[in-house]
C-alpha cells in the first residue's frame, strides 16, 4: 500500500511548521525515524519503538523517501543503525 497524497502534504506541512518553531530536538528524532523507514526500516533507530507499524502501516518505503527528499533529509548511503537488529 502506500500513503495518500493528503497524508503525504499532511505530514510534510507539520515537520515544515515544527521547523519554523524551531523544534530541533524533535525534528532530529522524526528526521531519523523517517530516513531509518525510507531505507526499508522500521523507525527503530531512533530508539522510541516501531514507529512504522505503530503510525504508518501503509506508508511504503517510497512514501517516507518523498518526505525526506522534501525535507531534505538524507537517507542514501550508508545503512542507519537499527538497536534491535540482531
Amino acid at each position: 500500500m502506500a500513503a495518500s497524497s493528503e497524508d503525504l502534504q499532511g505530514r510534510i506541512a507539520h515537520f515544515k511548521k515544527l521547523k519554523e518553531k524551531n523544534r530541533h530536538s524533535m525534528l532530529n528524532s522524526i528526521s531519523l525515524q523517517f530516513r531509518h523507514m525510507a531505507q526499508g526500516g522500521d523507525g527503530t533507530a531512533a530508539s522510541e519503538g516501531e514507529i512504522r507499524k505503530q503510525y504508518y502501516p501503509d506508508w511504503s518505503t517510497k512514501d517516507f523517501q518523498t518526505v525526506c527528499s522534501v525535507m531534505g533529509w538524507v537517507y542514501t548511503g550508508e545503512r542507519l543503525y537499527d538497536p534491535f537488529a540482531n
